[in-house]
């Protein structure tokens, strides 16, 4: 017979109990006595035969070991595994994270790994990360860019960064007579090569007058330079690469721009041979020919200013030091990817890549003067990052406010 117990809803511990009290006659009855009491226990408990009769077939039993010691199973313990290792790098970690991830602009994993590295000198001063726990900190600082895509997956979801990335349908060239230099002519470790290109603030209409971005780009270290210019006339184009040859922390040795007529004119051709610069351009409609420049147009243009019409002068006097503020935060903080190995492996081609910022790869270069890296060395340390991202921030905030405003004017009232 079946130990009675009243009939009620039972806990884990009460059937752990019914189950111990029978399993030693479960274990010596017969076959036909042993299927009765499956089903009496199965009404009884609510559990499935198959389960049960595992209960009962090693609850309580005892087991020795080679070493002459005496186990006793206990099936009331969890049989939930425990095998493997508790994760590190847990949700607590995602605000942090995400507040870096939002200070570097919302980059890459890879980028933000060595974004941390770069700049941990003084990123953990931050109001809202100096006070942190040690123990977060260095998990932050050791945190991997598989880890740092499996925390941060939502969070992109959630923002749809995807659908940002949309190709400018607005492009233009004019051949000129400047000799023309493809990509896989172009010296892969010429120190100073600077590449140009014009972003076109001009939204879905290309007509009439508006502003455009000058980017200029050194493809050794990564180095851009950006200019806001009035319009696409030669007499600011030229004058912006004046200054941009004349300030950079580097000599230009080659300038390669696309088939504007911006830059393919006489007054350019005439400044780069006073400077003795040589001066190429790409192929027609091939942007590859320029692929430093043309990367930077959408990480350090689009993402600040979007793919919107800009032809006030309101516009243009926010434009002009908001690029200047992202060309000072992206090459003194802010990493880029640069292939530094290439290995054919039968049909696959491994890349290896460094991840350094512009400035460090400037100083890490042997064609810098210690005097030229002193002053860069001076500029960063005197460059309160913190202060730049809001300051970017607000500028952005004030071209929205001004773009928004000449498509909304006030109401006429009619007395």
């Amino acid at each position: 017979m079946v130990s009675t117990i009243p009939q009620k809803v039972y806990t884990r511990r009460s059937r752990m109990s019914i189950v111990h009290e029978n399993a030693p006659r479960y274990r010596r009855s017969s076959k036909k006595v042993k299927s009765q009491l499956l089903d009496e226990l199965s009404r009884i408990l609510h559990y499935r035969r198959k389960y049960l009769s595992f209960l009962l077939r090693n609850a309580g039993r005892e087991v020795y070991t080679p070493q002459g010691r005496r186990l006793i199973a206990d099936p009331s313990a969890s049989l939930t595994s425990l095998r493997g290792r508790k994760k590190v790098y847990t949700e607590e970690l995602l605000p942090s994270l995400v507040l870096l991830w939002e200070l570097a602009g919302c980059i890459s994993s890879i980028h933000l790994v060595a974004f941390i590295t770069s700049n941990q000198d003084f990123l953990f001063t931050h109001p809202h990360l100096k006070n942190i726990p040690l123990d977060r900190r260095q998990k932050l600082q050791r945190m991997s860019h598989a880890t740092i895509d499996r925390l941060l997956k939502p969070v992109r979801e959630k923002r749809e960064l995807t659908g940002r990335y949309t190709k400018n349908p607005h492009a233009s060239s004019i051949k000129k007579a400047i000799p023309v230099q493809p990509h896989y002519e172009k010296p892969k470790d010429l120190f100073g090569y600077l590449e140009c290109d014009l972003v076109h603030h001009c939204g879905e209409s290309a007509g009439g007058m508006y502003t455009h971005t000058l980017t200029a780009t050194e493809i050794t270290t990564g180095w851009t330079e950006l200019r806001t210019l009035r319009n696409r006339a030669q007499v600011w184009t030229v004058g912006a690469l004046k200054e941009i040859i004349t300030t950079v922390p580097f000599r230009v040795a080659h300038l390669h721009s696309d088939n504007g007529s911006e830059f393919l004119n006489a007054h350019l051709e005439k400044v780069t041979t006073e400077a003795e610069i040589p001066f190429t351009r790409s192929r027609p409609f091939r942007k590859n020919d320029a692929p430093y420049a043309e990367s930077k147009n959408w990480s350090l243009v689009r993402v600040y200013t979007g793919y919107r019409r800009y032809d006030t002068e309101e516009e243009l006097s926010f434009l002009q030091p908001l690029t200047r503020l992202i060309s000072l935060k992206h090459n003194l903080f802010i990493p880029t990817m640069k292939v530094v190995e290439k290995q054919r492996n039968g049909r696959k081609v491994c890349k290896k890549y460094s991840t350094e910022t512009p400035y460090h790869r400037l100083i890490h270069s042997d064609e810098l003067a210690e005097e030229e890296k002193s002053v860069l060395t001076r500029l960063r340390a005197a460059t309160d990052f913190f202060a730049l991202v809001q300051r970017i921030a607000e500028l952005q905030d004030q071209l929205d406010r001004a773009y928004h405003k000449k498509y909304h004017s006030q109401e006429v009232v009619c007395v």
